[in-house]
This record gives structure tokens, sequence and C-alpha cells, in this order.
């Protein structure tokens, strides 16, 4: 049978085989088994390897996504998703016996307790188009992965060991090591790549020894790398046993109704007053992140990084980036940015050990001359969140590291009847060049650039096959940064070093 008819097939290593689908010249696998369905006594526990099969397993349909409310849930908003979420996609071009195709795997955003691999946006048959291998994968999210039992955790193998999606990315680059030379791919040649929560996660992972030797290169979109203290986990796992009625214990919280938690997490994340009044602090814009537990995780990703990439400097490959208005995602849709005060900008600086000196110095570099309290409040969060991490891991790997490079996307959507600009996510569309996604058309407006999205596109992919995205590497003394969607030169250095300065000792 031609390919256009008969359903490709893989075997993997144990066997056991795959069914998928040609999908314009690309071959697709949904919703393949990494790890056993996190459920009854698995629900919290380390993940555990999804067990061989006999004969050809159907992987056409996508696994469902982590169990979670829509972003805009109502209270009687009914449960997306299920437990038996752990699962990989694949998109791959046509290979011959023994290809060694580059591969990419794909981390999800979403705050840590929402967001899916089976969005449309993340589809991944333009990457294969252009010879990779591309994995999407999925992670528990919510209290089910990140939710922290501070005297139940134990060792990694307790019944609930911290950090559980954490180990659930170490468990999927696991999958992909040992069984992703069944479609063509070189397990030698694997990048890593995702976008905010996704490249917290990923940063979090590359501080870890136990990533060592399952990837090559790493891609950090916008890395929301900011972790809780043992303390603030057991605010946040107070926070929700009170809001849904039961102990804060992992018995009780794990007998809990499951949407009573869902929408008591999604309360959490929708409303900083009442994260505040149940005692988590104006930096936790999320109630939800992996916590430093001295086991998992034994420092905040920045702090790992460089005492691991300082004691064994990695043979590792590192793309790092920001949007250069990350926040008005958040501030813009809504009219929260309107909605700010002077009082609201201080208690943030305050929190995050900023100074009133640095915040006027701060000020001091936004248009206009005297910028609004949502505008500052804006570039400040912008800055602590998402763009000094950025910058910090790209001079942590250009000092050990292989290679580092960096850029920053300016490309300002019109959406909102402009107000939006080059918001946290929109980049997204650009690099997996899926403008047409109805999510795409959100973030960009209808008309947006499509030489922009070929030519980001176009820099990941060679990233992905030679390390080299098309720009010179982050180094030197003046650091070059490659900027997307803004005026020649594109590539200068940072536009804004007094900003970045600003978080010295902080960040």
């Amino acid at each position: 049978m031609s390919a256009s008819t008969a359903a490709p097939l893989v075997t993997l290593s144990h066997g056991g085989q795959l069914r998928g689908l040609w999908e314009q010249g690309v071959r697709v696998f949904r919703g393949v088994p990494y790890a056993q369905a996190p459920s009854g006594t698995l629900r919290f526990a380390t993940p555990v390897p999804a067990l061989p099969w006999p004969g050809v397993r159907d992987a056409t349909e996508f696994a469902p996504m982590a169990p979670q409310l829509p972003r805009t849930a109502r209270a009687d908003a009914p449960i997306l998703g299920g437990e038996d979420c752990l699962a990989v996609n694949v998109w791959a071009p046509p290979a011959e016996p023994g290809a060694r195709l580059p591969v990419m795997v794909w981390v999800h955003g979403g705050g840590f307790f929402r967001g899916a691999a089976s969005e449309p946006l993340y589809d991944g048959a333009s990457f294969a188009r252009q010879g990779l291998v591309f994995v999407s994968l999925q992670y528990r999210l919510g209290i089910d992965g990140f939710l922290h039992f501070e005297d139940e955790a134990g060792s990694r193998g307790g019944a609930a060991p911290a950090n559980r999606g954490l180990l659930d990315l170490l468990a999927a680059l696991q999958w992909v090591r040992e069984h992703i030379s069944a479609w063509g791919g070189d397990p030698a040649q694997v990048t890593v790549f995702g976008q905010s929560a996704g490249a917290g996660a990923l940063a979090c992972v590359l501080g870890m020894p136990a990533s060592r030797g399952l990837l090559q290169r790493a891609i950090l979109q916008s890395p929301s790398v900011a972790c809780q203290t043992l303390q603030e986990a057991a605010a946040a796992r107070r926070a929700v046993a009170a809001l849904v009625g039961v102990a804060p214990s992992l018995a009780a919280l794990g007998a809990a109704a499951r949407p009573a938690v869902l929408h008591a997490v999604h309360r959490l994340a929708a409303d900083p007053a009442l994260r505040q009044q149940h005692g988590l602090g104006i930096r936790n814009f999320f109630p939800l992140r992996p916590v430093v537990d001295g086991q998992v995780l034994v420092a905040s990703p920045l702090q790992a990084l460089a005492q691991q990439w300082a004691a064994h400097p990695p043979d590792l490959q590192v793309l790092v980036g920001c949007n250069a208005e990350e926040m008005r995602l958040y501030h813009v849709p809504g009219g929260a940015m309107d909605r700010v005060t002077e009082a609201q900008v201080l208690a943030f600086a305050q929190e995050v050990g900023l100074g009133a000196d640095a915040v006027q110095a701060l000020r001091a570099t936004l248009p206009p001359t005297h910028p609004t309290p949502g505008e500052l409040l804006c570039a400040l969060q912008s800055d602590f969140y998402y763009r000094v991490p950025a910058q910090r891991i790209a001079a942590l790997a250009s000092r050990w590291a292989r290679s580092a490079h960096a850029y920053e996307f300016a490309w300002p959507s019109p959406q909102w009847r402009g107000r939006l600009g080059a918001a946290h996510g929109v980049e997204l569309p650009f690099v997996f060049g899926n403008l047409h996604t109805t999510t795409g058309q959100e973030l960009t407006g209808p008309r947006p650039p499509t030489a922009l999205a070929a030519t980001m596109h176009q820099g990941w992919v060679a990233f992905a096959q030679r390390g080299d995205p098309g720009w010179a590497p982050y180094a030197g003394v003046q650091p070059l940064v490659q900027r997307f969607g803004v005026a020649s030169p594109a590539y200068a250095p940072h536009p804004e070093p007094v900003r970045l300065s600003l978080w010295d000792g902080l960040l």
C-alpha cells in the first residue's frame, strides 16, 4: 500500500506496535502513554513507566488533558480532561530505517495548573516537515502535580514526593531516549523547549542531576522560574484545603471531590486579594508552583543551574528569551491595567526586594515620561517573572554551557485595541508557524506578519538541527540579543541594561 492509504506503524523497543495516521505527508501518533495513569494509589506517586502491550495499539486520538477547568470557569463549569493524561504525541516525517533525525520535545505552559499538549497551536507538523521528529508531552498539573504535602513527601519514592510534575517530565524524557528511534529520531540529538511554566519547569529539570544525558539542547521561552519556599507551599496547601473545606492533608485533599479542588485552585489563581487573604504573598502570581523541597529541587532554578553547571559544565546548547511586554497578557484583557494604584506598585516592589529608588529608576526608562501605575506594575512584573530570569539563564549558559543564544520578541500585537503589545505568549504562533489557529488569531489578530513567523520558525528549526539559530552567540562583555519584530538593527546589545541592572543581587 502507498503512504496515503496505509496507516503508519512503528515498533517500540519493548515490541509493542503503534498505529498512527498520515496527515499531509507527516506521520502522526497521538496519546502514546509514557507512564501509567496517575490514579488511585498512583495519583500522588512517582510516575510509573507504562506497561508494554502485545500487538498493535491505536495512536490516533489525543490522551485527555490533565484535569483542569476552562480558563474562564463559572462555578458550575465542567471538568476538562482526565487522569490518564501522561502521554506524548509524535509528528515525524517519512524516514528510512536507521535514520537519525533531530528531535524536539515540547513542554506546554499554563501556570502549572492548566494547559494541554493537544492545543492546536502546538501542532508539530510544521517542524516535522523540516525533517525533525517533534514530540509534545503532558504532565500532572494543579494539586496532582505541584501541591506539596510537607510532612508526607518522604523520599522520591514516597507516597507523595515533591514536584511530581517535574518527575513526570524526567519520565517522559527517559521514554524519548528509549523509544524515539522507532520514528527515526536520534536520542543523542534531543532539543527540549517550552514556554512560560513549561520553560520554568525545564529550567528546574536542567538543574537536576537526573536530567544529564537526556537532552543536548534547550530552548526556554519566557521561563517562569519563581518557585515556592516550603513556607509558601504550606500556605498554598492550607489555602486550597480551606476553600474546599477539608484538612490540609494528603488523605483529605486526595479524597475531596475533584471539582471542588479544581475550583479552589482556579479561584486562587484568579483573585489576588483571595491569595493574600489566605497567606500567599503578592509575588505568588499563581497559587501552585514547583517547591524548593531539598530533595527533588535542592535550590531555586537559577541557583541550581549556577551550582550544577559550575560543578559539572554541561555539554548543552541553550537558546533563551522573553517578550518585551510580558505581563500585558494578564493586565490588559479585563482592564486590570487601568485599575492599578501606586500603592499596589510599591507593595509589589517591596515584596520582591526592590527599593523606591529602583522603582523610580525603572519609571524613568518607560515611555511615556509619566507612565501610569498599571504600566509601571506591568514592567516590574514582566522583569521579575520573565525578562530578568531569561537574561540570567543566558548569562549562566554563556559562562558554563557549550553555547548560548538570546532573543527578545518585540512585535506589538494589535489585539485589545492595540494595547496587548508584545505580551506573554504572543510569540507562540510565530514559533510554531501556526498563525491560522484560533488561539494564534486571538494573540495576533487576523493579519500577523507571515515573514516574521517564517524567520522565527526557521531559527528554532536550525537550532534543533545544528545548535545555531542563525545569529551570533550570547557572549562577551556586551553580548548581543536577537530582537524579533522591531526595525533594524535587529541584532544588538540588550536594549534596556539599566532595567536589568536594577535586579542585581535579587535575581
